[in-house]
């Protein structure tokens, strides 16, 4: 029997099914995945050092939105770097873990993606040095193209850093199908994914993106999740 993992068109079909289907809250999905990848670099990390987390602009930040609060409260430094524009007028998942971030008082630098300069990656930069271990929360499963501006150029400063790398759901840049880089990609040391670790991690070229992988359980009920793996 092949091993159990899910494509991308599988991964959302089951969120979708788990929330309109089953009545658990996008919120929830969203708490259980952050508490678990926090959970697993306090055990990668048990010298608490330094975390740099870098959020992206869909749900993959959001998750590290939760992330953070969950390693501040249990005492791990963080230093959170946001490449997107959250606390909108119409809050989804990910702003409202902003908006709770924000008002929790924990360390964070936002970005415009669309406005990254010469000036803002020298900042970034310094936020990168001290950090011990970095979150790449930057995309999920949903990307498929290419990295763009600045995304592209931050994959390679955190490569270049030489520093170990958590990867949420898979590095960004890799194609969640295929285990192929779409273009520039993360490369993980560690990747924390959920329910099932993802189609393209069968390539076996994935493992030199993703490093070890971990699967995280977000809540998911184990009825609808057994109905995917029995489809195998």
């Amino acid at each position: 029997m092949p091993p159990f993992t899910l494509t991308r068109a599988e991964v959302r079909e089951l969120d979708r099914r788990a929330i309109d289907g089953f009545g658990v809250p996008g919120l929830v999905l969203m708490e259980n995945a952050g508490r678990g990848c926090a959970e697993l670099l306090m055990r990668l990390n048990p010298d608490r050092a330094p975390v740099a987390i870098l959020c992206g602009p869909g749900n993959n930040g959001g998750d590290g939105f939760v992330i953070a609060r969950h390693l501040d409260n249990a005492g791990w430094p963080v230093d959170v770097q946001v490449f997107a524009r959250h606390n909108r007028a119409s809050p989804g998942d990910a702003d409202i873990n902003f908006d709770i971030l924000f008002t929790s008082g924990i360390a964070f630098t936002q970005y415009r993606p669309d406005n990254f300069d010469a000036a803002h990656r020298d900042q970034f930069a310094r936020h990168l040095a001290p950090a011990a271990w970095v979150v790449d929360a930057l995309f999920g499963n949903g990307l498929t193209r290419a990295l763009g501006a600045p995304f592209d150029e931050l994959a390679a400063l955190v490569n270049a850093s030489g520093k170990p790398v958590l990867a949420i759901d898979l590095p960004s840049g890799l194609d969640c199908d295929t285990g192929e880089p779409l273009g520039p990609c993360v490369r993980a040391t560690h990747t924390a994914t959920f329910v099932a670790p993802k189609r393209g991690f069968l390539n076996p070229g994935a493992r030199a993106w993703t490093g070890e992988v971990h699967v995280i359980d977000i809540g998911a009920p184990r009825f609808l999740v057994e109905e995917y793996r029995c489809r195998k």
